[in-house]
């Protein structure tokens, strides 16, 4: 392929392009119009826009759709879904400016993503060029109307031939010597398309196959290969039914394969195996008695600090008390002096962490906080601690 393959395809590409259907859009028509142009299932298209979002760019993409297709010509839309319209274009500005300003522009950032999506709209276009709907610069044929053969006077050559019952009018004498019709048949049903039944049958087999290596091989830490698996089986399918416009069947049970995949890998698995749950209550009353390190594989740890001597002798320098708990499946709970100086970081896989009046949740949640205390004066040695829990909440009270 040289440049002028190149120009020659993004130039059919801009004539050809389709315009946005007024029937069957979620938003604007984007994802219709381009399933249509290629004769793709459009929930292919809107899973590919989803996917793009992930990366920052799914918004502006969309966009990008909304004003580059033209509208398709018919009847003016409903003055109600018109109204929408505007509201719909600035919430997808202010998705595609968040998703574009949270991308970081490490290792290509929003680059590598857009070469991505070009190179797979490129190829989709030499592959399935000549399918689809026509494009503003390819319209479409107009069939020629049928012509009634005459004479040598002009005169049509069945004249005077008593047309057939189909044709009493005899507006189509050219076919007169056509027999009569028949009953018309019954239209068969259509078949059934077995992209949804085949594709569960293929992911059952193979995540029973894979079960059974597993166990033999460590059992439950390995248990997020087992869902990768039933997620390759499961989009394979997708990618076929979007192709034969089949295999919706299949959209609900690969979200739920989905979730429990995420589950899988957010929850600490090796360490909720590793062994009984136990429950750590801590007190040390100097910085000696802290340990640099608490590990607990299940269950909660309570650390209690309020009676930790801080003070700091006169002409001594001033060291932190640090000390770092690791939690896999469980609560942590910590008591600090009212007035102590802290330093917090807590991250939680999955599940919530707080200081105080601040708190964050959700997946991966994480909370930094520097606090001078109650007295907002810096005094005494200050509190370093450093919470990372698999599955569960990270809790510090000031008491």
């Amino acid at each position: 392929m040289n440049g002028s393959d190149v120009h020659s395809t993004l130039r059919e590409m801009w004539d050809t392009r389709p315009a946005r259907p007024r029937e069957g859009r979620q938003i604007a028509g984007v994802a219709a119009a381009i399933a249509r142009r290629y004769d793709i299932d459009p929930v292919l298209v809107r899973v590919g826009f989803v996917v793009a979002a992930f990366y920052g760019i799914g918004a502006a993409l969309y966009i990008a759709g909304w004003v580059l297709l033209p509208d398709e010509p018919g009847p003016a839309i409903s003055s109600g879904r018109r109204r929408l319209k505007p509201w719909l274009l600035i919430l997808l500005g202010v998705a595609a400016v968040a998703g574009l300003g949270g991308v970081s522009h490490s290792h290509g950032g929003v680059l590598l993503p857009l070469a991505a999506v070009a190179a797979l709209l490129f190829l989709l276009h030499r592959s399935r060029s000549g399918r689809g709907i026509a494009g503003p610069g390819r319209p479409a044929p107009t069939p020629e109307a049928p012509t009634t053969p005459t004479a040598a006077d002009g005169s049509p050559q069945n004249a005077g031939v008593t047309p057939p019952a189909w044709d009493p009018l005899g507006a189509a004498p050219f076919a007169w010597d056509l027999p009569e019709p028949g009953p018309v048949p019954a239209a068969a049903p259509p078949r059934r398309s077995r992209v949804t039944p085949v594709t569960l049958a293929v992911a059952l087999l193979a995540g029973g196959v894979t079960a059974l290596v597993l166990l033999a091989a460590g059992g439950l830490t390995d248990l997020p290969v087992l869902f990768g698996v039933l997620l390759s089986v499961l989009g394979g399918g997708l990618v076929v039914g979007a192709f034969t416009r089949s295999g919706r069947g299949l959209i609900p049970v690969a979200l739920l394969v989905g979730a429990l995949t995420w589950g899988a890998l957010a929850a600490p698995l090796d360490r909720i195996a590793a062994g009984p749950p136990q429950e750590l209550q801590l007190a040390p009353t100097t910085p000696a008695a802290l340990a640099p390190q608490y590990r607990n594989d299940v269950g909660s740890i309570e650390l209690d600090l309020r009676q930790m001597d801080l003070t700091v002798p006169a002409g001594a320098p001033v060291t932190p008390v640090a000390t770092s708990i690791d939690a896999g499946l469980g609560s942590v709970e910590i008591w600090v002096p009212r007035d102590a100086d802290v330093r917090f970081t807590g991250e939680s896989g999955l599940g919530s962490v707080e200081f105080d009046d601040q708190e964050n949740d959700g997946p991966g949640a994480k909370l930094s906080v520097n606090d001078l205390g109650a007295d907002g004066i810096a005094s005494g040695r200050p509190i370093v601690l450093d919470v990372h829990a698999g599955v569960g909440s990270v809790e510090v009270h000031r008491g």
